[in-house]
């Protein structure tokens, strides 16, 4: 599976399992800011294409 968000319920004959997405389930793609940095996005860069109106300080 690709998260480790998930439910599941025991049928019959078989077992269902619902993944509630990849990763975390906080907005943020690793695999995607991985790309993105590959291509020369900064790390604030990255962060403020997923997370919006955010304010990076010290």
């Amino acid at each position: 599976m690709k998260s480790a968000k998930f439910t599941f319920e025991i049928l019959e004959n078989s077992i269902k399992f619902n993944v509630l997405g990849y990763g975390h389930g906080v907005g943020l793609s690793q695999c995607g800011s991985d790309v993105l940095a590959k291509q020369g996005f900064k790390y604030d860069e990255i962060i403020k294409y997923y997370y919006k109106d955010v304010e990076i300080s010290e």
